[in-house]
């Protein structure tokens, strides 16, 4: 197999030949201790779940750094190709589940990224129409069924309300989300009232 400086060097030279975006060459340098763990797990045949921990840590720094789904689905076919190198064998058997692990977790990280942004928008000021007067209307609209997700959303909305200076609210949208923030800004000493025509939902 060689030795693991070998490996990793080729590795890193297939990953730039391989590199769609510039940021897909910054990510060789950025990963680099997560190659060193992977090519040590693989030359010490190591227990595969750190194998596939490792790949999935390496999907997911892809996406935070903005690399591309290409790099994320090749890169291990470097090391693939530098560990077989030697053994003239076309691909490593740990090759196939490795690669769809750092795929998975490549996407999932950027649903999660999505889904943070999405949710961004209901944060204030995002939420809110200044109505003049130290007043604001909010739009309560958060995406979740979840109790404590929306009370901890209404704690955050209703305080940073306050900090800038809002003291009267009109609340607009759900039902949970609207008694939510109704209550945090009561907390907060904001007078909110509920739009007349969502009231009975």
């Amino acid at each position: 197999m060689g030795n693991r400086d070998a490996i990793l060097a080729a590795w890193a030279e297939a990953d730039r030949a391989r590199a769609v975006l510039p940021a897909d060459r910054e990510i060789i340098e950025a990963s680099a201790s997560l190659r060193e763990l992977i090519v040590g797990v693989l030359m010490a045949r190591g227990h595969l779940d750190e194998l596939y921990d490792a790949c999935s840590m390496l999907g997911r720094l892809i996406a935070y750094r903005g690399g591309s789904p290409t790099f994320a689905s090749a890169t291990l076919d470097g090391a693939s190709e530098a560990m077989t190198a030697k053994d003239g064998a076309k691909d490593a058997p740990w090759l196939v589940a490795a690669r769809a692990t750092v795929v998975e977790s490549f996407s999932a990280a950027l649903a999660e990224n999505a889904r943070r942004e999405a949710d961004q928008g209901w944060e204030f000021p995002s939420c809110a129409v200044p109505l003049g007067q130290a007043a604001v209307a909010i739009a309560a609209g958060l995406p979740s069924d979840d109790d404590e997700q929306i009370a901890a959303w209404a704690a955050r909305v209703a305080k940073a309300a306050a900090l800038s200076g809002v003291r009267r609210a009109v609340v607009s949208g759900g039902e949970r989300a609207c008694a939510a923030l109704l209550d945090a800004f009561a907390l907060v000493g904001v007078e909110a009232n509920e739009t007349p025509q969502m009231k009975g939902r």
